[in-house]
């Protein structure tokens, strides 16, 4: 893929998110979006010939966004899980991106390319957190770390759906704290 095409994808894209959070799933369409980006509709099929793909490559492009954040969590060994739940707690004052994730589930029900990127991913967010269970306990079984691993994902993303815009009196400092100590007694318990 040249450089000039990879930008014009990046464009639709980029826009197509902004404009999800700006109208909702609902309202959405490739005319629209074509509107949006002054082009003909005709043009943006080239790059998305169905509104499935594209839906597709926009769940697909934001949580490999987010599984790099993962990433650079898994890198520090000794404060993973801070870092980790630093990062989950950070996205939560960022109104967009929360309702950008609203949009991405909704999506996943909606195309099964956008289902199967969402699966995915979860697939390896929960490898992830599997691993660094085994890491801080390494006596429990492979089931129990997939079934500790289920639970500790379910935790931070049920952050993001039950306080995502509203915040106003909830100090992130203290649930950070929260959900360390509770994190550490899933993976701790014998």
């Amino acid at each position: 893929m040249t450089a000039k095409i990879s930008q014009k994808k990046n464009k639709i894209l980029t826009t197509a998110a902004n404009l999800l959070v700006k109208q909702g799933g609902i309202n959405f369409s490739m005319r629209t979006l074509a509107d949006e980006l002054g082009i003909r509709l005709s043009n943006l099929q080239y790059y998305f010939p169905t509104l499935d793909t594209l839906y597709s490559a926009i769940v697909t492009n934001i949580l490999l966004l987010v599984e790099d954040k993962l990433d650079q969590a898994m890198t520090y060994s000794d404060e993973t899980l801070k870092i980790l739940i630093d990062i989950v707690c950070s996205e939560l004052d960022n109104v967009y991106n929360c309702q950008l994730m609203w949009e991405i589930w909704a999506l996943s029900e909606r195309t099964p390319e956008a289902r199967n990127a969402i699966d995915l991913f979860y697939q390896h967010y929960i490898e992830k957190i599997s691993h660094i269970i085994k890491l801080q306990n390494p006596t429990l079984n492979s089931n129990t770390i997939q079934r500790r691993a289920l639970i500790i994902v379910s935790l931070l993303e049920g952050i993001w759906v039950v306080m995502g815009k509203n915040q106003k009196d909830v100090e992130l400092d203290t649930i950070k704290i929260d959900l360390m100590t509770t994190i550490n007694l899933i993976i701790n318990n014998p």
